[in-house]
């Protein structure tokens, strides 16, 4: 491989991985994502477009949870799940129906994962929301961002408050952002 740094080839040097696993050491990477049953079943059944079936939602929850779902993302996962299980033919749900609802998933593991870090940040007193598309957005969702519960101002909540999406089986429609103590003041 071509080493960068040094100007020539250094076979003894490991192929960088996908842009997801840039500066995680692999002993740092997680082998299951933070995504509870509850909120699987939640988004599940607000999804609409997946059948009740138990089978279905247990092969769901075992690739979403899997700690390569964050590197294959939505559409190969759901790619890769067809050919290993055969969801369209088995279950009759198309491959993108399937990717579809993977990027709800997507948003909500990658959303706990930053809170979680954001926590651990020294400094931080809690996050604020920011809604993505605000022309897009409905009354609950509109009022997270426009709450000021724990006066810290409009759409910022301490960790121990952290609002859930108000609509699952959707995108979460927010941009979150670390509220550092030293800005409160």
């Amino acid at each position: 491989m071509w080493d960068w740094l040094r100007g020539k080839n250094d076979p003894a040097r490991a192929p960088a991985g996908v842009v997801v696993d840039a500066g995680i050491p692999p002993q740092e990477r997680v082998a299951e994502l933070p995504l509870p049953e509850p909120l699987f079943i939640a988004h599940y059944n607000g999804f609409g477009e997946l059948a009740e079936n138990a089978e279905l939602r247990a092969l769901l929850l075992t690739t979403a949870r899997a700690g390569d779902f964050l590197r294959d993302l939505p559409r190969r996962s759901a790619q890769r799940l067809e050919a290993e299980a055969g969801l369209e033919a088995r279950f009759g749900v198309p491959v993108d129906t399937v990717a579809r609802f993977f990027r709800v998933l997507h948003g909500e593991i990658t959303r706990r994962m930053y809170l979680e870090a954001a926590r651990r940040r020294e400094g931080a007193a809690g996050v604020s929301f920011a809604l993505i598309h605000p022309e897009q957005a409905t009354g609950p969702q509109r009022r997270i961002v426009g709450a000021d519960d724990f006066g810290l101002g409009a759409g910022v909540y301490p960790f121990t408050h952290i609002p859930e999406n108000p609509e699952p089986g959707k995108e979460n429609p927010y941009i979150i952002r670390v509220v550092m103590k030293k800005d409160l003041a």
